[in-house]
């Protein structure tokens, strides 16, 4: 399994309602039409960790995001704690995952709507987790 969806399989077995990276939507409308409260999992290829002088990396920390969205200010502030609560400071392969500082506070999203032109708010929480980066070629 990769670390995307080691962390994915975190997610869901949390019982949350979770895409990855993807929400389908009515782009001409600008319509969000799935059942909520909802978290987006986004990843990055990451960054070398601990470089060595000869030039080689111990290792590689993946940066991911969870965008927690809802109805209410309280459903997404849900949902993010809900992914907070599952991924913060937990292992996966023996590294911690970490919250980062780095994060959005939760807002109403001005560019798209629910069914009906209800409103819809979101926040995002970065997180960082160490992975064994594979040997050298």
């Amino acid at each position: 399994m990769t670390t995307d969806s080691d962390i994915l399989a975190l997610l869901e077995a949390a019982d949350l309602n979770v895409h990855d990276g993807y929400i389908k939507a009515d782009e001409a409308a600008k319509v969000i039409s799935v059942a909520l409260p909802y978290v987006v999992f986004y990843s990055s290829p990451g960054y070398d960790n601990d470089n060595r002088l000869g030039g080689v990396a111990a290792g590689r920390v993946v940066e991911f995001q969870i965008t927690g969205v809802g109805a209410t200010r309280e459903q997404a502030k849900w949902a993010l704690e809900k992914a907070r609560t599952t991924l913060n400071r937990q292992r996966l392969d023996g590294a911690v995952i970490r919250r980062s500082d780095d994060n959005a506070l939760v807002r109403r999203d001005d560019d798209y709507t629910r069914p009906g032109g209800g409103p819809l708010f979101y926040g995002v929480d970065r997180y960082g987790v160490a992975v064994v980066s594979p040997a050298p070629v």
